[in-house]
């Protein structure tokens, strides 16, 4: 798909950014116009999100146009054109989504149905003049708002785009537990720490919880990973240590709850999986998850942490 696409809006929408984000996901060529009186002869395809009171007139002076409307009714055009249509409920969607929410509406739920069925008529493939694909009886919101990664690479980079975008202020909450499967000093992992960092450098507030016995602390004493991030304490980065023993007796829930790690996002939790052999771990976009676990990281934190500043901190981990 060469051609430049149009994108014909009268308001900022929800569907109009989910669109636009899967455009530039896809490094689709498009514009997004709020009217339009000519169009160049670049312009093929023009997607008119219809909010009721669009004006089709002016597009259908041109004749060598294909156009797709997405509106919440089926709005019949008589024209010569070639026309095909998406009827939804999203038109009237006034949500107001996070980040990672809108991020989830691209992979999964009834706007990536959209966004599929959008593809099928940009590519139009079968040549489809009149088609309608009414999804007014699909659910708008998602039962839940957890989305999972294909493989291990896009769980790292997914992470990686993630710590990039978080705000200054913010501090990232993380509980650890060691597991061969990402500790061992391979290159990705090289990679993120130097990320991590690079976010600690700059200013950035990070608290590290690692949860561990007596074995697996002298595991993570070797760790390249581990060490550096303890020659990296400072005022703005904390590491502290639980003994998981101990966790296990007394807090066996929440210690469960909290395997095999997790990361605490401003607008999400993302929770690791060494289990799965695809990925790392997956991501809950529920509010109710993210007060859960801020809950817990702030109890375990209160409750049984040794706080590391200096490496011979190490030697008062608990036996």
């Amino acid at each position: 798909m060469n051609e430049k696409i149009v994108i014909n809006s009268n308001k900022q929408s929800n569907i109009l950014k989910v669109i636009t984000n899967y455009m530039d996901s896809e490094k689709i060529d498009y514009i997004v116009e709020t009217d339009i009186l000519e169009l160049s002869n670049d312009i093929k395809t023009v997607i008119c999100i219809d909010d009721g009171n669009t004006n089709f007139n002016n597009l259908l002076k041109n004749k060598n146009i294909s156009l797709i409307v997405i509106s919440d009714s089926k709005r019949i055009i008589n024209t010569n054109l070639k026309v095909n249509y998406i009827i939804t409920n999203l038109i009237n969607d006034e949500t107001k989504y996070t980040d990672v929410q809108s991020e989830y509406l691209l992979k999964k739920g009834i706007y990536y149905i959209l966004l599929q069925k959008l593809n099928e008529l940009l590519e139009n493939e079968n040549d489809y003049n009149g088609m309608i694909y009414d999804l007014t009886a699909l659910k708008t919101i998602p039962d839940n708002w957890i989305f999972t990664f294909d493989s291990i690479t896009n769980t790292y980079s997914w992470l990686s785009k993630k710590n990039k975008m978080l705000p200054n202020d913010f501090t990232l909450k993380i509980v650890n537990f060691y597991n061969n499967k990402v500790y061992d000093d391979s290159l990705r992992e090289i990679n993120y720490l130097t990320e991590k960092l690079s976010s600690i450098k700059e200013g950035k507030y990070l608290i590290d919880i690692f949860v561990c016995n007596k074995e697996e602390l002298e595991l993570f004493k070797k760790n390249y990973f581990f060490k550096l991030l303890i020659k990296n304490i400072c005022p703005n980065y904390k590491l502290y240590l639980v003994n998981k023993d101990n966790l296990l007796v007394k807090d066996r829930d929440i210690c469960m709850k909290l395997l095999d790690g997790i990361i605490i996002y401003n607008d999400c939790v993302y929770r690791d999986t060494y289990g799965n052999e695809f990925s790392l771990g997956y991501v809950d976009c529920n509010e109710g998850t993210l007060k859960e676990y801020n809950k817990y990281f702030d109890y375990i934190l209160n409750q049984y942490c040794l706080e590391i500043k200096v490496e011979s901190d190490l030697n008062g981990f608990s036996r």
